[in-house]
């Protein structure tokens, strides 16, 4: 089968998310090669994965990596990277495929983010997110990130660092062509927010930003998030 659009999942222990989010990509009107690529998950995450069909990679646990080890099974002229817990507005899919076949000029984009919560500080966050990503081409990994094989190829993947790795590979993408953000919408979860205290979280998140901005390395900053929740 030729597909249009290759989805690569990174996971770990997402037994109950894995499935909710192949059965939103099998349902769509495109034809998507899902690919989950497992970072030594300890629960059903893989055998749950292979019943629904999807193709499995394993290996070592670290988003850059995992991302990078899905993308080489890829297929499909396009890729899309998605977290077990996003979930696309019906038809976000096929948007993607649309615009960017017809909008030959654009390389990668993203989705409209907004994280399912009503709580002000995280309305907040989606629209100031959304704005980042459209005028800083500054990309997370939850906002969906999209881009073709060739362009993905060709910047070298993502890097596979601890953490940031969205954020330097967004800028990658920007440094080799124009980038599309659709208003289709992508909902992720508010768990890791609310686990924690939403107002801690923020700031811990910001904090993260500011230290690796300032040159503080990858894996002193995964210790202070690890230690801080």
């Amino acid at each position: 089968m030729d597909y249009s659009l290759s989805v690569i999942i990174p996971v770990l222990n997402e037994e109950y998310n894995i499935v909710r989010i192949i059965d939103y990509i099998e349902k769509e009107n495109v034809k998507a090669e899902i690919i989950v690529s497992d970072g030594d998950s300890e629960d059903l995450t893989v055998e749950k994965a292979k019943a629904k069909g999807a193709k499995v990679v394993v290996g070592n646990a670290g988003r850059g990596q995992q991302l990078n080890r899905g993308a080489q099974l890829a297929t499909a002229p396009l890729l899309l990277f998605l977290h077990a817990d996003s979930r696309l507005e019906k038809s976000a899919l096929e948007s993607l495929v649309k615009n960017m076949t017809k909008k030959e000029d654009k390389i990668g984009g993203c989705f409209k983010l907004k994280i399912e919560s009503e709580h002000p500080l995280l309305k907040f966050i989606s629209w100031s997110s959304n704005l980042r990503a459209k005028y800083l081409n500054l990309i997370f990994g939850d906002q969906g990130i999209f881009i073709r094989k060739k362009a993905f190829q060709e910047i070298g993947g993502f890097p596979e660092i601890e953490l940031m790795e969205d954020w330097e590979f967004s800028k990658k993408m920007a440094a080799y062509g124009d980038l599309e953000f659709l208003e289709d919408k992508i909902y992720t979860s508010a768990r890791r927010w609310e686990k924690n205290g939403v107002l801690k979280t923020f700031f811990l998140m910001h904090k993260i930003k500011i230290l690796y901005i300032l040159g503080v390395k990858p894996r002193k900053l995964k210790k202070i998030y690890k230690d801080s929740r």
